[in-house]
């Protein structure tokens, strides 16, 4: 996630207030409680830093996030100076991975485009469930096996050989704050560092017109432009 590449300009970016949100929270000096509404919720929005090894690349860094049910997701990775390295856009069962500093995107499936940058195809719906420790709707019919710990919070989960460990829950509840996860051939760790429950919606976040000035490219050669 370390790329040095310039923000994208004329289109919604997560990173700038999320940026402003995370150095009002580190004021703080503490960790906030966070508890989800109690009936249920729809979005997660965020910022989180990660260090994850997989098949095809290894990613190092932080990056403001937005996921919405149904099937809706955003991630924007950043820079060490706190611009957009790459982002990734959810809609349905399809995902666009795109370059700003390369003006190039690859679109392919939503599970496959999560495997790449995960180690697995966590849907968006998952990803909300994961991040936000309610998992209503998940269960053996879904693929999922979850655990829980003495207080009924799930502490640890997976599906198809891949596993999420809870290490740390944020102060209130049982929403995760630190997360290992482990499947064939990836590993990684995850810390949220900021995160809020059912965001005002903003279709712009899912917007993939900006894509209009971009190249298609393959994943493969996607690739290539991330080594140069």
């Amino acid at each position: 996630m370390g790329l040095n590449r310039p923000a994208v300009h004329g289109r919604f970016s997560l990173v700038a207030s999320l940026l402003t949100a995370l150095s009002v929270a580190a004021c703080a000096g503490r960790v906030p409680s966070l508890v989800p509404p109690s009936g249920g919720i729809e979005a997660v929005e965020g910022f989180a830093s990660a260090s994850i090894s997989g098949a095809d690349a290894a990613a190092k860094g932080r990056f403001a996030f937005v996921f919405r049910r149904p099937g809706f997701g955003r991630i924007e990775a950043v820079d060490p100076i706190g611009r957009t390295a790459f982002l990734v856009v959810f809609r349905g069962d399809r995902a666009w991975f795109a370059l700003p500093g390369k003006k190039a995107y690859a679109e392919d499936d939503a599970r496959v485009t999560m495997e790449r940058f995960l180690g697995t195809s966590l849907l968006p719906d998952e990803a909300l469930a994961l991040l936000s420790g309610l998992w209503a709707g998940f269960g053996p019919e879904s693929g999922w096996t979850l655990e829980r710990d003495e207080r009924g919070r799930v502490a640890r989960c997976g599906r198809d050989g891949f596993l999420f460990t809870v290490r740390e829950f944020f102060p209130g509840g049982g929403v995760p704050r630190r997360i290992d996860l482990l499947g064939e051939g990836t590993s990684g760790r995850l810390k949220v560092l900021e995160l809020a429950f059912d965001p005002a919606a903003r279709e712009a976040v899912f917007d993939t017109a900006f894509l209009r000035g971009y190249a298609p490219k393959t994943w493969e050669e996607i690739l290539d432009l991330i080594e140069r």
